[in-house]
């Protein structure tokens, strides 16, 4: 079948587009469906065992294959979804982009898109089954392509298939949970932390139920993070808790500005938790450093009263007499205790939480999601 001039502006700019189906080919080069423009150049298809070569699965945005040349599910049956953002295209299968599978898209509108061929010949017809296809003419967040794909999978019968969040539950039945993106610095990163299991992000996730992005990149300002929050084309959809400004923003910013800017930008309605900067025990009370962090961390709590959590503080009171990790110089300078400060087999890190203290805040976040009601 055939399809004349633009489908649904599919391709000139960023798009998503899935496709299901089942290949009676195995092992033959076949064409699920294709887009040209006027001139022949490619705009968009999906291609199964290129060259006649098995497990392979191409997909285009532009004229360039985004290729999985390891892809078992070239067999069928398979969803398959091409992810188009401005940068870079995604070749999804079955909800899973292996390494590699991605490329630089081009854009541009097609004039013909045949399904079950190439429009420009008559070879490498399709011989298998179409189910469905799904198009829109924008970028899908990635918890909107879960839940398509969910969706296509459960109506097919396909959903031992899939990986991800809707594996093993139905999305026309079973409301979708509020995800979480983390932005921050080393505080959400924690990559000295090998054990991933250990980060406040997964085992908030897993007292949750949902599923929770790592934003952090260890050392960057609170400018820096929120550049890449505003910048974020992934998980806007998503509740957002922010974890910045221990590194201090960059020259002509404020930490406060940076949040503001980052909850500024943030869809209306989006539920959002701010979390404090922290001073190492080369900041003690009284020096330049605790008293810049310190108000920087009051400006903050005062701009967003109901979406801050003060886990420093409750951190460090955790050294008070008759705590757990009672410490009389943490108190007295106002910093986190030696005992839930990393320790690298040489020496105690003056700043960062070890495994212990991150899980102490992870449920601190987590308490707090759920007293707010996420």
């Amino acid at each position: 079948m055939d399809m004349s001039a633009e489908v649904m502006n599919l391709t000139a700019a960023a798009y998503s587009l899935f496709e299901v189906w089942d290949n009676d080919l195995n092992g033959i080069a076949s064409i699920l469906t294709l887009g040209k423009n006027s001139g022949g150049t490619v705009r968009t298809g999906v291609q199964v065992d290129v060259s006649n070569v098995a497990g392979r699965i191409y997909q285009y945005s532009g004229a360039t294959a985004i290729s999985d040349p390891n892809a078992p599910e070239s067999v069928g049956p398979t969803i398959t979804q091409l992810r188009g953002t401005t940068a870079l295209a995604y070749n999804y299968i079955n909800g899973m982009t292996r390494s590699g599978a991605n490329g630089a898209p081009t854009y541009g509108a097609m004039a013909t898109w045949r399904i079950g061929g190439d429009p420009a010949n008559t070879g490498s017809r399709w011989n298998g089954i179409i189910s469905q296809i799904v198009g829109y003419n924008r970028v899908l967040t990635i918890d909107e392509c879960a839940l398509v794909l969910g969706f296509l999978a459960w109506k097919w019968g396909l959903q031992s298939y899939i990986a991800g969040e809707w594996a093993l539950k139905d999305p026309r039945s079973t409301p979708r949970v509020l995800n979480i993106a983390a932005f921050g610095d080393s505080f959400t990163e924690l990559a000295y932390l090998v054990n991933t299991n250990e980060h406040w992000t997964n085992l908030v996730a897993a007292r949750l139920g949902r599923k929770v992005y790592d934003g952090g990149i260890g050392g960057q300002t609170s400018t820096e993070v929120t550049n890449r929050s505003i910048a974020d084309i992934d998980y806007t959809d998503r509740a957002h808790i922010f974890f910045c400004g221990t590194n201090g923003p960059d020259s002509g910013h404020t930490v406060l500005g940076d949040i503001q800017a980052a909850v500024a930008d943030l869809p209306a309605g989006t539920k959002f938790l701010i979390l404090p900067s922290f001073n190492s025990d080369n900041e003690r009370a009284g020096s330049a450093g605790y008293i810049n962090k310190m108000a920087n961390n009051a400006a903050v709590a005062a701009a967003f009263p109901d979406n801050y959590l003060d886990i420093r503080s409750m951190l460090i009171a955790l050294s008070l007499p008759g705590q757990p990790y009672q410490d009389s110089a943490a108190i007295t300078n106002d910093v986190l205790s030696s005992q839930l400060r990393f320790f690298n087999g040489t020496s105690t890190d003056a700043l960062h939480p070890n495994a212990t203290c991150v899980a102490l805040y992870a449920g601190m976040i987590g308490d707090w999601i759920i007293a707010d009601g996420w």
